[in-house]
């Protein structure tokens, strides 16, 4: 039951997201053609004011119903609970995905989707463990068989980057923070012990100065000029490279923009993988890491018959 109440609220949200205002007679028109709805039920009013209640109490998202001269409207009072990385708008786009896939599975050879590797398997219980305030006791293996066995450690937040589940948590005892891949962990126990939960703490906040997973390494964020050539100027238009990307001119054959990030790994296998068409201007310490960094990989290939 709840999972079908979950379907019914999520399907809502989607569709006054997709398509603004909407009346009581063209939601429940929808309802009746979704594949949402395979028991063929219809959309009271009634339900539907106790899903727009529902909504609210679980989501945040306020759906609001305008009245007018001859026809209500309802819509999303509150657009902004489902932009960025939010974790509302990651649920809405994969229901939506999930829903629209459904609908196709007669083709379904004909839809190739990318795995996320086995961590999944901790999650619910590092998500248990989140919710109830209470250590986790892991063993891990990074790929360089380094690690630790029987640590205890509070976890603070989930991330997911390039297809692989992270978790930050700070090492009970020291308070130290360690980010965690949960394919790469071998072990978990979640304990009884309860922690106090930093009140000031934001995840978001944590993770905002970086690119990707890597965090506090001693790299402070800096401002960083960026020179982007042909196609990939459309890409980083349409999904920046970071939050903090700002387009400071353009012209026919390149675009030049400003990001504000620590230069981190990551953010530099980010720069590496877009090869010739983005070129780091400055600072020249980054350039010259980059110019590096080149070097030793034509080394690499230069002894080739």
């Amino acid at each position: 039951m709840v999972d079908i109440l979950l379907k019914r609220y999520l399907w809502l949200i989607d569709t006054l997201r997709s398509r603004g205002e909407m009346t009581y007679e063209e939601i429940s028109s929808a309802w009746d053609r979704s594949a949402v709805n395979d028991n063929a039920s219809t959309l009271s009013k009634r339900t539907l004011y106790n899903h727009c209640q529902a909504v609210a109490r679980h989501f945040g998202i306020e759906i609001t119903c305008k009245r007018g001269h001859n026809l209500n409207y309802y819509y999303i009072a509150n657009p902004e609970a489902l932009t960025g990385g939010s974790i509302n708008n990651w649920l809405i786009e994969n229901f939506s995905v999930a829903t629209l896939l459904s609908e196709n599975a007669s083709i379904a050879d004909k839809i190739l989707l990318e795995d996320i590797p086995s961590g999944r398997k901790y999650l619910n219980e590092v998500l248990a463990a989140l919710r109830e305030s209470v250590t986790i006791r892991i063993s891990y293996r990074n790929f360089s068989c380094r690690g630790y066995d029987d640590l205890e450690v509070e976890p603070l937040c989930v991330k997911l980057f390039k297809r692989r589940w992270y978790m930050l948590t700070r090492l009970s005892g020291n308070g130290k923070f360690r980010i965690f891949a949960l394919d790469r962990i071998t072990a978990l126990e979640v304990k009884k012990h309860k922690y106090i939960y930093p009140s000031e703490f934001l995840p978001s906040e944590f993770f905002e100065p970086y690119f990707g997973i890597t965090a506090q390494t001693g790299e402070e964020p800096e401002a960083i000029t960026l020179r982007v050539y042909d196609e990939l100027r459309g890409y980083l238009k349409s999904l920046p490279i970071h939050h903090s990307q700002e387009i400071l001119e353009e012209d026919g054959d390149s675009m030049t923009v400003s990001v504000k990030v620590a230069p981190t790994f990551d953010f530099i296998q980010e720069i590496l993988s877009h090869r010739e068409q983005l070129e780091v201007l400055k600072p020249e310490s980054l350039r010259n890491k980059i110019y590096s960094i080149i070097s030793k990989m034509s080394d690499l290939y230069r002894c080739v018959k």
